[in-house]
């Protein structure tokens, strides 16, 4: 009997513990979006990393104890050469390779949640706020909403071109649809 307890005891400190989730790159999108003189674009982060760390309890997220995103500078592709060059220029991509987003804090609330943490961009750090739809289902962590934010509260100067002709709006909106899995 007094096995049977522990093995019974075992098995819910098993499943109230926090787990690792990984971003799983071919279920997910991540993009960035904004404006310039001459047209809307977007950039398309081809790869990119994260986890989580999460506590599962009856088949939903309880708590999230940590989280990291990472992505090279030069995996944010337009389609156009001379533009993604003028984006890695502006994001100081040769002394600044990676962008992270790692958490401080979130708050869960069903359905949704609350994302605190410091953003890295072309090596400034800031605080960084987002409200994400969350869901969790077969074993899988899903993420999804935007942000919009300044280029210039990271110290970044929007690109421009054509002899300052084309100029990049200063406001750009992060889009993710992601998939995490343990």
């Amino acid at each position: 009997m007094k096995s049977l307890i522990a093995i019974a005891l075992g098995l819910v400190m098993q499943i109230a513990t926090a787990q690792e989730f990984k971003v799983q790159p071919e279920s997910s999108k991540l993009s960035v979006t904004g404006t310039s003189t001459l047209h809307d674009w977007e950039c398309v982060v081809e790869t990119f990393k994260g986890s989580i760390s999460a506590t599962i309890k009856n088949n939903k997220i309880v708590s999230i104890e940590s989280f990291n995103f990472q992505f090279q500078v030069d995996d944010l592709k337009s389609g156009k050469s001379a533009m993604d060059k003028k984006t890695y220029e502006a994001l100081r991509e040769k002394k600044n390779p990676t962008i992270t987003y790692k958490g401080t804090a979130v708050v869960i609330n069903d359905h949704s949640a609350t994302f605190s943490g410091t953003m890295i961009i072309g090596g400034t750090k800031r605080e960084f706020k987002t409200k994400v739809k969350i869901s969790y289902t077969n074993g899988k962590i899903m993420l999804s909403g935007e942000k919009d934010f300044k280029l210039t509260d990271f110290n970044i100067e929007p690109p421009t071109a054509v002899f300052g002709t084309i100029k990049t709006g200063d406001e750009v909106v992060i889009h993710y649809n992601i998939q995490l899995k343990n």
